[in-house]
């Protein structure tokens, strides 16, 4: 077994596609920990905006909760409609194609796409943070533990979703169940001046609340909902019937991502956290309820494993994604290319690398990546509710469902629509200012690689098949170090091709460029081969063949064919490769992109060395 096979697995065959897919509940372990760990920092990303008005302002952590409870059960029930309509996947994507058209679409893309990349670096230092929490000492490798994770998952990603479900399943479901526990407890067990009931419903403390702190709040708090899409556009990841499962997954999403956000929002309340840079409100929460004991440094962990797999549901979305439009020209076609064990594996290894360094860029700091975070996601969401409304305006049949369908899409796009514009406006300066830039830089990036696309296929399309094959001759340029067997087996190849080639020789002074032609007469090797010697004032091989081949090919533009053929050494040890210059290679990258000009490298293969005798 070779090295690729150890780190990445054998290679699988297409026919063996279905049963690299996942059943429901492994599908969840994959596509839901980005939403369901979202519970990690949303009630906290509340408490923050709010804690700026003072401790009565809290208070207005559980209205706003409620509405992004309500607003998650707009996004299952729209996107299970989107499920049930578009089941090869795409989400946002293609039904904002299939209705509003090219703009809408591209725009849906490229947010998710940016959401996506700051997916894996949100998750990924948001799960460092907690195990910093809980282990202090860590901290100034806080940046290295970050890369080194996202190389981690790149890797078991590469592998295949089936094996990164079957590694990630064990902790998303010991976190929802820590959560759930810890919620039902902490409604229960006896808190240090609790709230009375009729406190949760009225607030009891002044405070100096505004509309824009509300909406602050509520912008901030709806990043735990990031992730909701990630089913939708992740479809084909599940065994038939994939549509069945994927609804199921997004209503199984629902119940639990609501009960512990809402019921984390509750108990923070009930025991008055107050959100700190040192500790999490989830680690305050696990203090208050059980101690600082097992379960405390057990949630820890198990929080930073969570926030860590979240990245993976990235991992997964986005090089679907970006094969969709792949296939659709907007993006390069490397992205429709399937690895060994099936899987996107350049979508994977792009989305490892921006992350990566995205990471390093911000010094992996949560803080700082989150104002780039929801705006992107709920710009999508905003897309895809006005899409299905769409869609079910233009059905002329009455069908089950319709009007309400239309309400829910109504309600819930004019709510994302506010997160994306509070976002947008409240923390321009903290960093939302790079999103705005990049979703319109990669949308003009689409239509400059569709426009190259739809340039390529109307050069090559051959409208009528009477154009046959023209032969033409060849001009053959053979560069030339020295005489010995690598030239000759090149000459030989050379003369093969055409009977008019010339070798091109480089000498440094005179002298040089005198003994070349002397030696070159005394081997005198065919009367079809002549020899070109430039003379290098500068010390330089490559400038004076480069302005040969191009003066040489002006000089020939009515003969379009002319092959440079490159001599080069072929070692039987890789190690041995540093012990020659390979110009041959820098030759070929300079001349590969000139016009009228083909380039081939011939390669001569040494022999195993012999041992030298003393």
């Amino acid at each position: 077994m070779d090295w690729k096979s150890l780190i990445f697995g054998r290679p699988m065959k297409t026919r063996d596609s279905e049963s690299a897919k996942l059943g429901l509940w492994q599908g969840l372990s994959i596509l839901a920990p980005d939403a369901l760990s979202s519970v990690a920092y949303g009630t906290e990303a509340i408490l923050v905006v709010l804690a700026t008005a003072g401790i009565g302002a809290l208070w207005y952590s559980l209205p706003i909760s409620g509405v992004i409870a309500l607003l998650l059960v707009f996004l299952v029930l729209s996107y299970r409609q989107i499920v049930a309509a578009y089941p090869n996947g795409g989400g946002a994507y293609v039904i904002g194609r299939d209705t509003l058209g090219n703009f809408p679409s591209l725009l849906a893309g490229a947010a998710l796409l940016v959401d996506y990349t700051l997916t894996v670096s949100v998750s990924v230092t948001a799960g460092v943070a907690a195990l910093i929490s809980a282990f202090p000492s860590l901290a100034p490798l806080n940046v290295a533990i970050c890369v080194l994770i996202v190389l981690v998952l790149t890797v078991i990603n590469l592998r295949g979703v089936r094996e990164s479900a079957q590694l990630f399943a064990g902790p998303v479901y010991l976190f929802i169940l820590m959560i759930l526990i810890m919620v039902a407890v902490g409604l229960f067990v006896p808190a240090h001046h609790a709230p009375a009931l009729r406190d949760y419903v009225s607030p009891t403390l002044p405070s100096a609340v505004t509309l824009l702190l509300v909406l602050r709040a509520f912008s901030s708090g709806s990043s735990a909902l990031t992730g909701v899409e990630a089913i939708s556009n992740g479809v084909p990841l599940f065994k038939e019937p994939a549509p069945r499962r994927a609804r199921m997954a997004l209503l199984l999403l629902g119940i639990f991502l609501g009960t512990m956000f809402v019921g984390t929002s509750v108990i923070a309340y009930r025991f008055h956290i107050i959100p700190n840079g040192h500790v999490t409100v989830l680690q305050q929460l696990a203090y208050h309820v059980f101690g600082k004991g097992i379960y405390f440094y057990l949630l820890s962990f198990v929080t930073m494993s969570i926030l860590s797999i979240a990245a993976n549901t990235s991992f997964a979305g986005f090089p679907q994604l970006a094969s969709l439009m792949a296939r659709d020209q907007w993006m390069p076609r490397m992205f429709v290319a399937r690895g060994d064990r099936l899987v996107y594996q350049n979508g994977i290894i792009v989305l490892g690398s921006i992350s990566a360094l995205l990471i390093v860029i911000f010094r992996g700091n949560t803080e700082s990546l989150i104002p780039l975070y929801a705006i992107g996601v709920y710009m999508s969401f905003t897309i895809a509710m006005v899409s299905l409304v769409k869609k079910r305006l233009n059905e002329k049949d009455l069908t089950k469902g319709r009007v309400s369908t239309v309400i829910i899409g109504v309600v819930g796009a004019f709510l994302t629509a506010t997160v994306v514009v509070v976002a947008i406006v409240t923390k321009f300066t903290e960093g939302a200012w790079i999103v705005v830039l990049a979703i319109p830089a990669l949308m003009f990036a689409f239509h400059r690689v569709r426009a190259h696309y739809i340039s390529v296929a109307n050069q090559l399309r051959l409208t009528e098949l009477d154009v046959k094959p023209i032969p033409s001759t060849l001009t053959v340029i053979v560069p030339v170090a020295s005489i010995n067997r690598m030239t000759i087996a090149t000459m030989s190849y050379a003369l093969s091709m055409s009977d008019q080639v010339i070798a091109v020789s480089v000498a440094f002074n005179a002298e040089q460029e005198a003994k070349i032609h002397a030696r070159w007469k005394q081997w005198n090797p065919s009367p079809h081969i002549r020899l070109v010697v430039l003379l290098s004032q500068y010390r330089s091989v490559l400038r004076p063949l480069l302005h040969f081949v191009d003066h040489f090919s002006e000089l020939t533009v009515s003969k379009p064919h002319l092959v440079v053929l490159i001599p080069e050494l072929v070692v039987p040890k890789s190690w041995q490769n540093i012990l020659h210059n390979h110009l041959g290679i820098g030759l070929q990258a300079r001349l590969i992109f000139r016009k009228n000009v083909v380039v081939a490298m011939v390669p001569y293969r040494l022999e195993p060395d012999t041992p030298v005798k003393k």
